[in-house]
């Protein structure tokens, strides 16, 4: 019994050391990560400054194919996004640079767990924005990859399959960027698929992910965070008789509609602006994200009216 206990600690001891030893380790791929993108963000010499970043790209590579990496949080790297989805199954670095043109090539990786081989893969994001065409109609890999700097991402199922929408920011060029909802997904052998055929009732086409072109001066807010909306109640109200109007609560993708800034110019993206006023959004359903116009934004922390309660057969009739 006392040997059984000896060797018990001693195992004990082990592990905690072992575990010591990796949570310093990550701390110095971190620490390293952190100084080698300071310098690429001070550089002035564009040439130099990309040659850094792809310094930058292998000690990232490095760090993140450690064994046990997916378990550090790497949460002092304020210089860079990292998002981690609510199942703890993907994780997402990325982060943008700006060349003499104005230009945004934006970089990063996926974590994600692969079912058929029970472990973590990484999976390197090559940016090309630039050269797609009609990207809100494309299924895109990794490989071709329009590119973004991600801030939230949202776990959905339907149809038994997991998709991860995510809320990003592409820096575009010296005249517009853009704001983008894409879908990420994992297709049957454990490689990344973005776009997804999820939004409904926007458009007369079901795009793969929507895309936002303003004016490069502007701002557009888009978050996923709970909103409100309007809806006509199937009861009557008393006093007037009339069919009752009701406020309903939920979480939802909500963004500023786009104006022109110019109605001279009501097509040309470079001149559309953010109108904080009038917010649009997107409803899940299903695992479906169906588009709502004329929802209600207000600070989230500030009560909406009453006859608030949650929606139970939203778009019930909708087709798919």
């Amino acid at each position: 019994m006392k040997n059984f206990f000896i060797l018990f600690i001693t195992g004990l001891l082990f592990i905690q050391s072992s575990y010591s030893q990796r949570k310093e380790t990550f701390k110095a791929y971190e620490d390293s990560i952190i100084n080698l993108h300071r310098q690429v963000l001070m550089e002035e010499n564009a040439i130099a400054k990309y040659q850094k970043n792809e310094s930058l790209l292998y000690l990232v590579e490095e760090a993140l194919s450690q064994r046990n990496s997916i378990n550090y949080p790497f949460d002092s790297l304020k210089t860079m996004s990292v998002l981690i989805s609510p199942d703890k199954k993907v994780r997402l670095f990325t982060w943008y640079l700006v060349d003499d043109e104005g230009f945004h090539d934006h970089f990063g990786y996926i974590q994600a767990y692969n079912e058929v081989k029970k472990r973590y893969m990484l999976y390197p994001l090559t940016d090309k924005w630039k050269q797609i065409i009609l990207p809100e109609s494309k299924r895109l890999d990794h490989l071709s990859w329009y590119g973004a700097v991600y801030y939230q991402i949202i776990k959905t199922e339907t149809y038994q399959k997991t998709y991860y929408t995510l809320l990003g920011w592409n820096g575009g060029s010296i005249f517009s960027q853009f704001k983008v909802i894409d879908v990420l997904s994992f297709n049957n052998r454990g490689y990344p698929v973005f776009g997804a055929f999820l939004f409904r009732s926007y458009g007369r086409n079901k795009p793969m992910r929507i895309i936002f072109e303003y004016a490069k001066k502007s701002s557009l807010n888009l978050r996923y965070e709970k909103q409100g909306y309007t809806e006509k109640s199937k009861k009557i109200d008393r006093r007037t008789k009339r069919y009752r109007i009701d406020t309903l609560s939920t979480t939802m993708i909500i963004f500023d509609r786009l104006i022109p800034m110019d109605e001279k110019l009501p097509d040309v993206p470079q001149f559309r602006v953010g109108e904080s006023s009038l917010n649009d959004g997107f409803l899940e359903k299903e695992g479906k994200w169906y588009f709502k116009e004329g929802v209600i934004g207000r600070n989230p922390d500030k009560p909406l009216p009453k006859y608030e309660y949650k929606p139970k057969d939203l778009y019930r009739k909708t087709k798919n």
